[in-house]
């Protein structure tokens, strides 16, 4: 696995790992359990790939950037 993103906001993160996984990544959110306690921390929460889909998932969220895709609060899993 490699981070391929961080974030400080726990929604935020949970929407990118939604949308990634919905578009085939394997996507995982690591340090979620110290975002429960605390809803911002300031290293930051990571998002973690397996190593082989580290292009995808940077390509993907290029896309997103770069205004191709958008990502919805709805992506999210509840």
């Amino acid at each position: 696995m490699i981070v391929i993103k961080r974030t400080h906001n726990q929604q935020e993160a949970k929407i990118i790992v939604s949308y990634l996984n919905a578009h085939g990544v394997e996507a995982e959110l690591l340090d979620g359990n110290i975002n429960a306690v605390l809803p911002i921390v300031p290293g930051g929460v990571r998002i973690a790939v397996p190593d082989d889909q580290e292009a995808q998932a940077h390509r993907l969220l290029n896309e997103v950037q770069n205004g191709s895709q958008a990502i919805n609060e709805g992506d999210a899993d509840p």
